[in-house]
């Protein structure tokens, strides 16, 4: 008999196992996919969590300014504070009692300037991490979105395997939670919520029902169509989560009558889609991509549109904008756009520098020709990359101020000759295109949770008894803020830590 059961096991699930397990209680994790870890596997296993012990003194009170900067009326202050003042902790409850080591990360957050922001300190990383031959095949096998070429498991001495990145945090947490008793079970397609007199009793799958408190980490809903459609502001087009997030959390949590956040917003990106098969495709973000010199992004008019090299989740943003004059999403589709010497010098998604041409990149030998591939204007294209070109001869971007911040520069390439690392002509042909999608990472609405994860009611904002929820399958206390590489998984660790320790004294 299970005290707690634990729908999914990615980084907020096994954060609210090991939380659960730590205060006692017998523990089971169910997970639909054959193997653990959804989205965090497929992710660089980064986490912002301000205060940790690699930060400078007096960092929560800093990102706490930060973060009401980042604020556009839809954050929920009260968690959001608690989220940074318990970072420190959950982390060092997640090292002291899993396999997870933390290392520093340096990265800027995603908008350093403001007040509260830093150009290091807050994000981390788990350090590689040699697991058993046992754990290692449990953790799903994936790779990261920002270096694709690189797997995350690598064969050590025939038994034991290398993980890094989002697979090393996987491995580390199922490494602890195997330690304190918790049962994973994978495989597993669980039905629906067992009720009893209002209260959440366990849950019901094809071998019958599991008791226990019930804590939700499912992940979002970016594969499931019909609640993209219903929820989802905007075109996205390009999820690039596991195929496994199609709203079963949410589906439940809706079966019970739970209050809903957040639902029209998710982690954007621009994103690359890449043909596997006849009618299959999966997803690539551009990432750093975009700060390299010797490109530009435009709209399906030709324009330049946004700061190419700004975080993804705000240029995401930025793709879905609604033109009425055309009465049609300006931005979709839009185009990165890059000449010879980029093509030699850096990747692009999973394309390296000297790999041949995939079918999904457009090529043409001049700047017309590349124009009339795309659909675009030429003279509109034409007038674009001349305006372009004298912004990244003088290294200041007049029009959206590329490389002008420190984020900017930070992605750019500074090996270059350039005035700015983050702007350098489009000149040199051939000319590519590739054509980019409005993605996104996970969606970010859920039903609405208290500061110990429980779902709240939407009758009344009650708790509902024995039900809990953590990481996407939950409304974001963030709201639309995205402060910094990491922004989902460490507050999925801290509030999936806070809910598995509440629902083990439910």
């Amino acid at each position: 008999m299970a005290d707690v059961v634990v729908l999914g096991s990615g980084a907020a699930g096994l954060a609210a196992a090991l939380g659960a397990a730590l205060g006692g209680a017998e523990v089971v994790v169910l997970e639909k996919a054959p193997a653990y870890g959804g989205t965090t596997a497929l992710s660089g296993g980064v986490v912002w969590m301000p205060g940790n012990r690699f930060a400078p003194e007096g960092d929560v009170e800093a990102a706490k300014r930060y973060l009401r900067e980042l604020d556009l009326g839809d954050t929920n202050p009260a968690l959001a504070d608690l989220f940074l003042d318990d970072a420190r902790r959950v982390a060092d409850v997640i090292e002291a009692s899993s396999a997870v080591e933390w290392r520093a990360f340096d990265y800027p957050d995603y908008h350093p300037e403001f007040d509260g922001g830093r150009e290091t300190g807050r994000a981390m990383q788990p350090a590689p991490f040699e697991a058993s031959s046992e754990v290692a095949l449990m953790v799903r096998e994936g790779r990261s979105d920002a270096a694709p070429q690189h797997p995350h498991v690598h064969l050590r001495e025939g038994a034991a395997r290398f993980l890094t990145e989002g697979p090393a945090l996987v491995g580390g947490l199922i490494a602890g939670c195997r330690d304190l008793g918790v049962r994973f079970v994978a495989g597993v397609s669980v039905s629906g919520l067992r009720v009893d007199r209002g209260a959440v009793t366990g849950v019901a799958n094809d071998d019958g029902d599991i008791p226990g408190s019930v804590v939700i980490a499912t992940g979002g809903f970016e594969r499931n169509p019909s609640y993209v459609k219903a929820f989802l502001r905007g075109p996205m087009e390009a999820p690039i989560g596991v195929p496994e997030v199609t709203g079963d959390g949410l589906r439940m949590a809706m079966s019970v009558g739970a209050d809903l956040g957040n639902m029209a917003e998710a982690y954007w990106g621009p994103a690359v889609r890449i043909p596997t098969g006849p009618g299959a495709a999966l997803h690539r973000m551009l990432l750093a991509e975009r700060s390299r010199p010797g490109s530009f992004m435009i709209d399906r008019f030709g324009r330049r549109f946004a700061n190419e090299g700004e975080n993804y989740n705000d240029l995401g943003r930025a793709l879905q904008v609604f033109e009425p004059t055309v009465f049609s999403y300006a931005r979709f589709p839009a185009w990165f756009v890059f000449d010879a010497h980029y093509r030699r010098t850096y990747g692009v998604a999973t394309m390296r520098p000297h790999d041949p041409d995939p079918e999904w990149l457009l090529k043409a030998d001049t700047l017309e020709a590349l124009a009339a591939r795309m659909g675009v204007p030429a003279d509109v294209l034409g007038a674009t990359t001349e305006r372009f070109n004298g912004f990244a001869r003088t290294g200041v971007d007049e029009d959206f101020g590329r490389g002008g911040g420190y984020h900017d520069r930070f992605m750019g390439d500074h090996e270059a000759d350039l005035p700015n690392p983050a702007l350098g002509p489009v000149e040199e042909a051939p000319f590519y295109a590739v054509q980019v999608y409005p993605g996104c990472l996970g969606t970010r609405g859920g039903p609405r949770t208290d500061a110990d994860g429980r779902v709240l009611s939407a009758a009344d904002r009650s708790p509902i008894p024995g039900l809990f929820a953590a990481g996407n399958a939950a409304a974001s206390p963030l709201g639309h803020a995205y402060p910094g590489a990491g922004g989902t998984i460490g507050p999925g660790l801290v509030f999936g830590m806070r809910a598995g320790e509440a629902a083990a004294g439910a």
